[in-house]
């Protein structure tokens, strides 16, 4: 199965590379990152394994070069079926960094600028990460049904970076395994060093002059 991330930040920020990179660990050389502008950031991104395009996968459904797209949009009417996936060449997923409450950037960015026959459909009624997303489609294409996974809306943790320690809570869903949240390598602290402004500014990891 294909999994088209479309990229939709501004930049590549470390919270952003490691749902990414997650989300590579999980479907490897089936992944292909579309409207990545940057040439800083299409050499990073291809440094995780995956294939990368400057050109958005809204213009590569248009030209028929993926014919039959999976959306998969918060916003669709019914969830993602197991007999369904193999319907379709590509899923498509928003590289979005999402908000609380959801604004629908997935359903305006990139459901309404492709055909009008072109298939969306929801992992649940809660906003996923990138990297839960992931995890989600992956079980539900081996044949697991939505209703049989542990997903739990919210994460709260306290962790500490050097002197400081603070609690942070995430208001998305997360996928359960064995009673712990499935979560990539390293990313409570990733997280907590964003909220703790240990980035001084958004960082960017693919800053460059083009």
């Amino acid at each position: 199965m294909l999994v088209v991330v479309e990229h939709l930040e501004p930049c590549v920020s470390p919270w952003l590379l490691s749902e990414y990179s997650y989300l590579v660990e999980v479907f490897g050389k089936d992944v292909i990152f579309t409207n990545v502008r940057s040439r800083k950031a299409r050499e990073l991104l291809r440094s995780l394994g995956a294939e990368v395009k400057e050109m958005s996968v809204v213009e590569l459904v248009r030209r028929g070069v993926i014919p039959r797209p999976l959306v998969l949009d918060l916003k669709a009417a019914e969830e993602l079926k197991p007999a369904e996936v193999r319907n379709f060449d590509a899923v498509i997923i928003g590289g979005i960094m999402g908000e609380h409450p959801p604004r629908g950037r997935t359903f305006r960015e990139i459901t309404l600028k492709l055909p009008r026959n072109t298939v969306s459909r929801n992992l649940g009624k809660y906003q996923l990460t990138i990297a839960g997303a992931a995890y989600v489609l992956r079980k539900v294409a081996e044949g697991v049904e939505l209703k049989h996974l542990d997903i739990r809306f919210g994460l709260k943790f306290s962790i500490k970076l050097g002197d400081y320690e603070t609690v942070i809570e995430l208001p998305y869903a997360f996928p359960y395994e064995g009673g712990r949240p499935v979560l990539p390598r390293n990313y409570l602290e990733v997280v907590a060093k964003r909220s703790l402004l240990f980035e001084q500014s958004y960082q960017c990891l693919d800053e460059s002059e083009d």
